[in-house]
Formats: C-alpha cells, structure tokens, sequence
C-alpha cells in the first residue's frame, strides 16, 4: 500500500479593499520603520547562510524566541534552564 504525504495548505486571499484594510495599510507604515533594524531577517534564505558561518562550540544551540516560547515558563522547563526573564532581557 502507498501512503502519500498529505499537504496542509491553506488558501491565499487578498484583503483588499476589506473593512480594515485601510487601517492594516497605516498601521504598517507606523510600525514598519520600528521593526527594521539590523537584526531584522527579511529573507529566510539569507539567515540560513549566516547562521551557518557563525562558530559554534560543542554544547552551544541556537535558541529562536517567540512569544509563546516565553509564555508559561515552557522555555525553562523544555530546555532544563532556570533563566529569569530579566536574563533574556538584557541578552538582546
């Protein structure tokens, strides 16, 4: 029996012309210039290569944060860590 990977896919819709468009259109331009910076990545490919040519040490892991990874203490637990959020603070 064959077995085919299922594609989870979700539909592209333009927002155009939708109640909040005009809004989302403004409010990206307030925000945009305070989200741009130089570690901004913008291109996923881009990241890939640089991330490649850091040095890494034996031990060392790369850690992405989002939000729910700060939520509910799961980064800690996950990881076996004790940082406090003060500590991840002051690291960026």
């Amino acid at each position: 029996m064959t077995h085919e990977a299922k594609l989870s896919m979700r539909p592209i819709l333009s927002a155009t012309g939708t109640y909040n468009y005009n809004l989302d259109k403004w409010l990206e331009e307030k925000l945009k210039p305070l989200s741009v910076n130089e570690y901004t990545i913008t291109d996923a490919f881009e990241f890939a290569n640089d991330i490649r040519s850091i040095p890494m040490n034996e031990g060392d892991i790369l850690v992405s944060y989002d939000v729910t990874a700060l939520n509910n203490d799961w980064f800690n637990r996950t990881c076996d860590l004790n940082l406090e959020k003060e500590e991840l603070v002051n690291s960026l």
